[in-house]
């Protein structure tokens, strides 16, 4: 339904009109074709990507580092 990406990219603007340079999560990426609910209450890192966040570390295979820059920076 895309509801995740809605409010992401609401998130986005948001933090860009409050200032706010960079936006860090941690979703989850799915390492089996089910997933515990309790593990997606964080979010699933496709709905980040099509917000336009942006993996910035991925020490872990199922919990990559992303981020949201709303400004480019120096």
């Amino acid at each position: 339904m895309g509801v995740s990406v809605a409010l992401l990219q609401g998130l986005t603007r948001y933090a860009k009109e409050q200032g706010i340079a960079i936006i860090e999560a941690y979703p989850t990426i799915p390492t089996q074709e089910k997933l515990p609910d309790a593990f997606a209450w964080i979010g699933l890192y496709k709905s980040f990507e099509r917000a336009g966040f942006e993996i910035v570390d991925q020490t872990s295979k199922s919990r990559p580092m992303v981020r949201f820059y709303t400004e480019k920076l120096i």
